[in-house]
């Protein structure tokens, strides 16, 4: 389930240390600790340092950054301090922006700041007086665990400040006020928890954030039965934002995923949809747009498909380059061999196909054992059996069918490192057959109908034709010495 937008958001940003600045009106003393040893880092913060001097919080957190970020932590802790006495100082004149993010900021503690919850508390509170609804929705998160009564009575102050918003003539401000005025209505925070008047809200307020929760809300089924095309419909609402005329910079933030659910659903008539090829092509060229790498390697997929290698070449390099396994397992396939429209590469390919054959070795996905597969039938063809004969023992190991036929004569080959075995031989080859390996069922006919039926002759027929033999030397000597007696 998501989180408030208002509060993830806040969780966000504040959690991540604050970029913070110093003071340079100090004794020479003190002046050491504002001033790093990088001139040309000093050179270029000398207009940010001369804002913050004239009170600009913005240019102050600028200049902390810069200090952090070429790890000059001790500079950067004394811009910090100034930053938070900045900060300080327009909380106290009752700001309520800073209010609401010292209160985090103590809640979470930072890099140079110890958490204190009550210091928090205290500050939020403020905020919360002065009808900031955010801050009061925090207080209600805060509580919620050990104290639900007074949760409750943050949470109501929360939805009666957003229900007086929603009536003003901003549009923003009223959207948002929506946005979580349906939330809380869903949910029952700080008010009766009602569920067609918390769609009904989110649906008025017609923001990306909005939508997302709708969609949420039938695809998990909050306190609605689940309708996973009508969630389908919201989530067109969000990947529209990216289609044209629009870009992928006025994309709503979720757009690029709710793009690929889209076109995974449409181009295979999932989730309720029927299928509709033309309209999974749109979604996949907005997620691939977006780049969503599932996305990009399905667009790979379909070019090679239509013979199209060059192009689905490019997809799968690009998802590849995402550490997508799938993605490179095809890249290493097709720079080991070649094909039309791509150089063949062997060591590159070599590489690719043993870094995921070395890194992805869990799970049942194909590329889990085709890596190695394509590797024992690469060095097989070069004539490395050492090589080839340990890759065929690890894609077996990692379910290949094709690999097992060759697993199971390793067995019974005396100059393999494996153990030689004719009961791991029929084992292996039996799973091969079963699955539907021509190989390893004609391997297994043969060592069925040919070589134990020969092992039974040998093993129990031999013995007897040589009982025979002797017994019918026997007689023959028999008779002979009872000719002999007879003549005499």
């Amino acid at each position: 389930m998501r989180k408030m937008r208002y509060t993830s958001i806040l969780l966000a940003l504040l959690v991540t240390p604050l970029l913070a600045a110093g003071h340079e009106n100090t004794a020479p003393q003190e002046q050491q600790q504002y001033t790093g040893k990088d001139a040309a880092l000093e050179a270029q913060l000398t207009e940010l340092k001369a804002k913050s001097d004239s009170g600009d919080i913005v240019a102050t957190k600028q200049v902390y950054a810069q200090y952090a970020q070429n790890g000059q932590d001790a500079v950067a802790k004394a811009w910090f301090q100034k930053y938070m006495q900045q900060k300080e100082a327009l909380a106290n004149a009752g700001d309520v922006q800073h209010l609401r993010e010292l209160g985090m900021l103590y809640l979470h503690g930072d890099v140079y700041v110890q958490s204190s919850p009550q210091q928090a508390v205290t500050l939020l509170s403020k905020a919360s007086e002065l009808g900031d609804a955010v801050s009061s929705v925090l207080l209600g998160e805060y509580f919620k665990p050990f104290s639900p009564e007074e949760s409750n009575r943050f949470y109501e102050k929360a939805y009666s400040i957003y229900k007086e918003q929603a009536t003003q003539d901003s549009t923003e401000q009223k959207n948002k006020a929506l946005e979580m005025m349906g939330y809380m209505e869903q949910e029952g925070l700080g008010t009766q928890k009602d569920a067609t008047a918390g769609i009904a809200h989110l649906e008025q307020a017609a923001t990306p954030w909005a939508y997302e929760r709708l969609f949420q809300t039938y695809a998990n089924g909050i306190g609605v039965t689940p309708d996973m095309p009508k969630a389908l419909s919201y989530a067109r609402k969000i990947a529209d934002t990216a289609a044209p005329p629009h870009n992928a910079a006025q994309a709503a933030p979720n757009a690029g995923q709710m793009a690929w659910l889209l076109a995974d659903s449409y181009l295979n008539g999932k989730n309720g949809v029927t299928k509709d090829e033309a309209l999974g092509e749109h979604y996949l060229d907005i997620a691939d747009t977006l780049n969503i790498r599932n996305a990009i390697y399905c667009k790979g997929l379909r070019l090679k498909n239509k013979n199209n290698n060059k192009e689905a070449f490019i997809c799968f390099n690009r998802a590849a380059s995402m550490k997508m396994p799938e993605a490179m397992t095809y890249v290493g396939i097709m720079k080991l061999h070649g094909a039309p429209g791509i150089e063949q590469d062997t060591e590159r390919g070599l590489a690719m196909l043993e870094a995921v054959a070395s890194y992805f070795s869990e799970g049942k996905d194909w590329y889990v054992g085709r890596a190695p597969y394509e590797l024992a039938l690469y060095y097989e063809s070069i004539g490395n059996k050492e090589l080839a004969d340990n890759w065929y023992r690890i894609a077996s190991d990692r379910n290949v069918i094709e690999a097992m036929a060759h697993r199971g004569l390793c067995h019974i080959i005396p100059t393999s490192e494996l153990e030689w075995s004719p009961t791991l031989m029929y084992r292996w080859w039996k799973i091969g057959s079963d699955a539907g390996d021509a190989t390893c069922s004609r391997y297994l006919n043969i060592f069925l109908w040919g070589v134990i039926p020969v092992l039974l002759i040998i093993v129990f027929g031999l013995p007897i034709i040589i009982v025979h033999i002797l017994n019918k030397r026997a007689r023959r000597q028999e008779d002979e010495d009872a000719t002999t007696n007879d003549n005499e």
